[in-house]
Protein backbone atom coordinates (compact mmCIF):
# COMPACT_ATOMS: atom_id res chain seq x y z
CA UNK A 1 0.00 0.00 0.00
CA UNK A 2 3.01 2.30 0.02
CA UNK A 3 2.96 3.11 -3.70
CA UNK A 4 1.35 6.52 -4.24
CA UNK A 5 1.00 5.95 -7.96
CA UNK A 6 -0.72 2.58 -7.68
CA UNK A 7 -4.43 2.50 -8.41
CA UNK A 8 -6.34 -0.02 -6.33
CA UNK A 9 -9.97 -0.95 -6.57
CA UNK A 10 -11.98 0.92 -3.96
CA UNK A 11 -13.38 -2.21 -2.37
CA UNK A 12 -11.86 -5.66 -2.13
CA UNK A 13 -14.45 -8.37 -1.57
CA UNK A 14 -12.98 -10.75 0.98
CA UNK A 15 -14.66 -12.92 3.60
CA UNK A 16 -14.90 -10.94 6.84
CA UNK A 17 -15.25 -13.91 9.20
CA UNK A 18 -12.10 -14.58 11.14
CA UNK A 19 -10.49 -11.20 10.41
CA UNK A 20 -9.81 -8.80 13.25
CA UNK A 21 -10.89 -5.16 12.92
CA UNK A 22 -7.27 -4.16 12.27
CA UNK A 23 -6.93 -6.70 9.46
CA UNK A 24 -10.21 -5.57 7.87
CA UNK A 25 -8.96 -2.00 8.01
CA UNK A 26 -5.75 -2.90 6.19
CA UNK A 27 -7.60 -4.74 3.41
CA UNK A 28 -9.09 -1.44 2.17
CA UNK A 29 -6.96 1.37 0.81
CA UNK A 30 -7.33 4.36 3.18
CA UNK A 31 -7.50 6.76 0.23
CA UNK A 32 -6.53 7.08 -3.38
CA UNK A 33 -3.98 9.75 -4.06
CA UNK A 34 -5.10 12.51 -6.38
CA UNK A 35 -2.86 13.05 -9.35
CA UNK A 36 -2.28 16.35 -11.10
CA UNK A 37 -3.95 15.10 -14.28
CA UNK A 38 -7.57 16.06 -14.69
CA UNK A 39 -9.73 13.14 -13.66
CA UNK A 40 -12.98 12.76 -15.54
CA UNK A 41 -14.31 9.48 -14.17
CA UNK A 42 -14.16 7.70 -10.87
CA UNK A 43 -15.48 4.64 -9.15
CA UNK A 44 -16.78 4.17 -5.62
CA UNK A 45 -18.53 1.26 -3.92
CA UNK A 46 -21.79 2.96 -4.99
CA UNK A 47 -20.87 2.89 -8.67
CA UNK A 48 -19.31 4.99 -11.40
CA UNK A 49 -19.44 8.76 -11.53
CA UNK A 50 -18.08 11.46 -13.82
CA UNK A 51 -16.42 14.68 -12.72
CA UNK A 52 -17.13 17.89 -14.59
CA UNK A 53 -16.56 21.61 -14.27
CA UNK A 54 -19.38 24.11 -14.88
CA UNK A 55 -21.69 21.62 -16.61
CA UNK A 56 -24.86 21.92 -14.49
CA UNK A 57 -27.69 24.30 -15.35
CA UNK A 58 -29.38 26.45 -12.71
CA UNK A 59 -32.34 24.03 -12.68
CA UNK A 60 -30.07 21.02 -12.09
CA UNK A 61 -28.27 22.87 -9.31
CA UNK A 62 -31.60 23.84 -7.70
CA UNK A 63 -32.82 20.22 -7.87
CA UNK A 64 -29.58 19.03 -6.25
CA UNK A 65 -29.70 21.69 -3.50
CA UNK A 66 -33.31 20.79 -2.66
CA UNK A 67 -32.33 17.12 -2.40
CA UNK A 68 -29.44 18.03 -0.07
CA UNK A 69 -31.23 20.78 1.90
CA UNK A 70 -31.81 18.75 5.07
CA UNK A 71 -28.12 17.82 5.33
CA UNK A 72 -27.28 21.47 6.05
CA UNK A 73 -27.60 22.80 9.60
CA UNK A 74 -30.01 24.53 9.67
CA UNK A 75 -31.66 23.20 6.47
CA UNK A 76 -30.74 25.22 3.39
CA UNK A 77 -34.35 25.68 2.23
CA UNK A 78 -35.15 27.53 5.47
CA UNK A 79 -32.26 29.99 5.03
CA UNK A 80 -32.17 30.88 1.33
CA UNK A 81 -34.36 30.98 -1.74
CA UNK A 82 -32.92 27.87 -3.40
CA UNK A 83 -33.92 28.89 -6.95
CA UNK A 84 -32.22 32.30 -6.58
CA UNK A 85 -29.15 30.75 -4.93
CA UNK A 86 -28.89 28.18 -7.75
CA UNK A 87 -29.09 31.00 -10.33
CA UNK A 88 -26.30 32.87 -8.54
CA UNK A 89 -24.12 29.75 -8.38
CA UNK A 90 -24.77 28.96 -12.06
CA UNK A 91 -23.95 32.52 -13.13
CA UNK A 92 -21.09 33.53 -10.85
CA UNK A 93 -19.40 30.47 -9.33
CA UNK A 94 -16.90 27.97 -10.65
CA UNK A 95 -18.48 24.58 -10.06
CA UNK A 96 -16.85 21.21 -9.51
CA UNK A 97 -19.49 18.55 -10.07
CA UNK A 98 -19.96 14.80 -9.71
CA UNK A 99 -22.50 13.15 -12.01
CA UNK A 100 -24.18 9.76 -11.75
CA UNK A 101 -25.51 8.50 -15.10
CA UNK A 102 -28.88 7.55 -13.61
CA UNK A 103 -29.30 10.16 -10.86
CA UNK A 104 -27.78 13.26 -12.45
CA UNK A 105 -25.88 15.77 -10.31
CA UNK A 106 -24.85 14.04 -7.06
CA UNK A 107 -22.03 16.26 -5.78
CA UNK A 108 -21.26 19.97 -5.99
CA UNK A 109 -18.50 22.28 -4.79
CA UNK A 110 -19.05 25.90 -5.85
CA UNK A 111 -16.50 28.69 -5.35
CA UNK A 112 -16.44 32.39 -6.07
CA UNK A 113 -13.10 33.46 -7.53
CA UNK A 114 -13.25 37.17 -6.77
CA UNK A 115 -10.68 39.71 -7.96
CA UNK A 116 -8.85 39.64 -4.61
CA UNK A 117 -6.56 37.01 -3.12
CA UNK A 118 -9.36 34.92 -1.55
CA UNK A 119 -11.34 32.10 -3.12
CA UNK A 120 -14.67 31.73 -1.26
CA UNK A 121 -16.24 28.26 -1.07
CA UNK A 122 -19.98 28.92 -1.10
CA UNK A 123 -21.29 25.35 -1.33
CA UNK A 124 -20.21 21.77 -0.64
CA UNK A 125 -23.01 19.23 -1.03
CA UNK A 126 -23.44 15.53 -1.81
CA UNK A 127 -26.73 13.77 -2.56
CA UNK A 128 -27.94 11.52 0.29
CA UNK A 129 -27.54 8.37 -1.84
CA UNK A 130 -23.84 9.14 -2.36
CA UNK A 131 -22.83 10.20 1.17
CA UNK A 132 -19.87 8.37 2.63
CA UNK A 133 -18.33 7.68 -0.79
CA UNK A 134 -15.65 10.40 -0.50
CA UNK A 135 -17.19 12.66 -3.16
CA UNK A 136 -16.96 15.89 -1.14
CA UNK A 137 -13.27 15.31 -0.48
CA UNK A 138 -12.65 14.41 -4.12
CA UNK A 139 -14.48 17.52 -5.37
CA UNK A 140 -12.66 19.81 -2.92
CA UNK A 141 -9.32 18.36 -4.03
CA UNK A 142 -10.27 18.95 -7.68
CA UNK A 143 -11.07 22.54 -6.75
CA UNK A 144 -7.72 23.00 -4.99
CA UNK A 145 -5.81 21.46 -7.91
CA UNK A 146 -7.43 23.82 -10.38
CA UNK A 147 -7.85 26.99 -8.33
CA UNK A 148 -4.43 27.20 -6.66
CA UNK A 149 -3.27 30.05 -8.88
CA UNK A 150 -0.38 32.43 -8.12
CA UNK A 151 -2.56 35.32 -6.93
CA UNK A 152 -4.74 33.19 -4.63
CA UNK A 153 -3.59 33.28 -1.03
CA UNK A 154 -6.33 31.37 0.75
CA UNK A 155 -9.67 29.59 0.57
CA UNK A 156 -12.43 30.74 2.90
CA UNK A 157 -15.76 29.19 3.85
CA UNK A 158 -18.42 29.45 6.53
CA UNK A 159 -19.97 26.47 8.28
CA UNK A 160 -22.46 26.05 11.12
CA UNK A 161 -20.83 24.47 14.16
CA UNK A 162 -23.75 21.99 14.33
CA UNK A 163 -22.56 20.53 11.00
CA UNK A 164 -19.97 18.42 12.80
CA UNK A 165 -19.27 16.11 9.85
CA UNK A 166 -18.65 19.13 7.59
CA UNK A 167 -16.33 20.75 10.15
CA UNK A 168 -14.34 17.48 10.38
CA UNK A 169 -14.14 17.20 6.57
CA UNK A 170 -12.88 20.78 6.24
CA UNK A 171 -10.29 20.20 8.98
CA UNK A 172 -9.05 17.07 7.13
CA UNK A 173 -8.77 19.20 3.99
CA UNK A 174 -6.53 21.75 5.75
CA UNK A 175 -9.06 24.37 6.86
CA UNK A 176 -8.63 25.94 10.30
CA UNK A 177 -11.08 28.12 12.24
CA UNK A 178 -10.34 31.83 11.75
CA UNK A 179 -13.30 33.41 13.57
CA UNK A 180 -16.71 32.60 14.98
CA UNK A 181 -19.97 34.56 15.03
CA UNK A 182 -22.74 32.81 16.94
CA UNK A 183 -22.93 29.28 15.52
CA UNK A 184 -21.15 30.25 12.29
CA UNK A 185 -17.46 29.33 12.00
CA UNK A 186 -15.32 31.04 9.37
CA UNK A 187 -12.59 28.63 8.26
CA UNK A 188 -9.55 29.28 6.09
CA UNK A 189 -7.01 27.20 4.19
CA UNK A 190 -3.88 28.56 2.55
CA UNK A 191 -3.63 28.18 -1.21
CA UNK A 192 -0.58 26.20 -2.23
CA UNK A 193 -0.09 27.48 -5.75
CA UNK A 194 -0.74 24.14 -7.46
CA UNK A 195 -0.65 25.66 -10.96
CA UNK A 196 2.61 27.58 -10.44
CA UNK A 197 4.72 24.74 -11.85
Amino acid sequence: MGFGHAVLSTCLHLPRQGLSALQRQRVRAPRLRACRARVTQGMTPRGRFALAVDRASADEIARHLRECSDSFAPPLAGRVDIAAYAEKIAGKAIRFEAWDAALGLVGLVAVYDNAGPDVFVTNVSVAPSWRGAGLAQRLLQSCFDRMDIPRARRYRLEVNQRSEAAVRLYARMGFVPASKTGELICMERPATGGDKK
